[in-house]
């Protein structure tokens, strides 16, 4: 450590307190002009480091049960997302999932970049009990260490800190913006595709059977029941969580066995079906081709099986369709309930869909969206290599502020 420098404890800095919570907590929120900010985890989404206004607010008979923050205040989350910073723009109450750090010793912005710091943040993560809510109480926070140098030290750490991360928070903004390009470059081209189409395109409906057949998953009586399913097994049994916007997620399997597979009667895949969702969130899309790596696959009741006619409809080229804005567009304005929402079938039999008379020309479509579609996905790589370089080099400058090395 640098001449000069001290360790102390977060307690030798500030004064540390604990919120409160009025319970039960829905009898105290009011939208009177008089109520008093109500301060939640979620007034921190899209927040970096001033908390300036809140989404609730509660009745001042349950701010005496609260703890009141002020403008100038930290506050500091002690549990879930736990230890990251905030600086309070406005007045408020917290509740016990806060702390209060209050009249700090050392420079205000000084504070709030040391505990951003993995120098700290590494002390919070070893001290957090619980394994799957993680907390800090207010003990534990108070024996932290940080490093306190001369007040003018101080001072110049946070000035060259304010530089830099002016600069890296430029540099992401541009690589969010490029990575955000790059995709809706695609987007468009593929909206273009169906919208702008030329000569010997044909409009048909989903319920047409010449171009495809429908078939939805299996239910009733066989239907498999909880002890059914298991880690490994004959065949894999898919729900919605499997089926994503723009193709099949295989992180998390359930299977059944050869037997109970036998027992069903609908709902079993065949090589270049597409998969679309019907129930819950609705619209995404799978293409069971030659690259899946499960031979044995059925559907739940909560999605569909499209089979094309392959003499009339490519199955990529059905799977780029369902895609687009043309299909999209038609579900949302079908989809019912809000609660539930789903698509019935009788509905989507009846959606209009643009196709080439020529096979060829759907394959040389497909071609084409590949390709795009495989420079798009190089383009995001780099874009969210830069993200994540940026990220360590925030985190490699902190370390260096606060170890003396800057």
């Amino acid at each position: 450590m640098k001449d000069g420098w001290e360790m102390k404890r977060l307690s030798e800095v500030c004064e540390i307190e604990r919120g409160g919570s009025p319970r039960p907590i829905e009898s105290y929120l009011t939208s009177d002009e008089d109520g008093i900010n109500w301060i939640k985890i979620g007034d921190t989404k899209g927040v970096t480091k001033y908390i300036t206004a809140t989404q609730e607010k509660i009745k001042p008979e349950g701010a005496r049960r609260s703890r009141m923050v002020f403008d100038g205040d930290f506050i500091l989350s002690n549990s879930m997302s736990f230890g990251r910073p905030y600086i309070m723009k406005t007045n408020g109450c917290i509740h016990d999932g806060w702390l209060v750090l209050r009249r700090p010793k050392v420079d205000h912005d000084y504070l709030y970049y040391v505990l951003g710091s993995d120098l700290v943040f590494s002390q919070f993560d070893s001290l957090a009990a619980g394994s799957t809510v993680r907390n800090l109480n207010i003990g534990l926070v108070k024996g932290v260490q940080i490093p306190v140098p001369p007040l003018p030290e101080q001072q110049r750490i946070v000035a060259l800190l304010d530089e830099a991360f002016v600069a890296i928070a430029t540099a992401r903004a541009n690589a969010e913006k490029n990575l955000k390009n790059a995709r809706a470059l695609f987007d468009s081209y593929l909206n273009a595709v169906f919208s702008l189409r030329g000569d010997g395109w044909v409009k048909r409906t989903f319920g047409d059977a010449s171009i495809l057949k429908i078939i939805d998953g299996d239910r009733g009586i066989n239907y498999p029941k909880a002890s059914d399913f298991q880690d490994e097994g004959y065949c894999l049994f898919m729900n919605t969580k499997n089926v994503r916007p723009n193709g099949f997620d295989f992180n998390s399997t359930m299977f059944i066995s050869e037997e109970k597979d036998k027992q069903l009667r609908k709902g079993k895949l065949q090589r270049d079906d597409v998969v679309l969702t019907t129930r819950g969130t609705i619209g995404n899309i799978g293409h069971y081709s030659d690259d899946i790596p499960f031979d044995n696959i059925r559907i739940n009741s909560g999605m569909l099986i499209f089979r094309p006619n392959k003499r009339v409809l490519f199955p990529a080229f059905l799977f780029e369709l369902l895609r687009s804005e043309i299909v999209k567009d038609q579900i949302r304005k079908q989809t019912t309930g809000a609660a539930q929402p789903q698509l019935p079938i009788k509905t989507l039999v009846n959606f209009i869909i643009p196709i080439p008379g020529d096979i060829e020309e759907q394959r040389q479509i497909v071609s084409k969206i590949d390709g795009l579609r495989a420079e798009t996905q190089r383009l995001e790589a780099i874009y969210q290599k830069k993200l994540v370089a940026l990220d360590a080099l925030k985190k490699s400058i902190l370390h260096q502020a606060f170890t003396g090395e800057l």
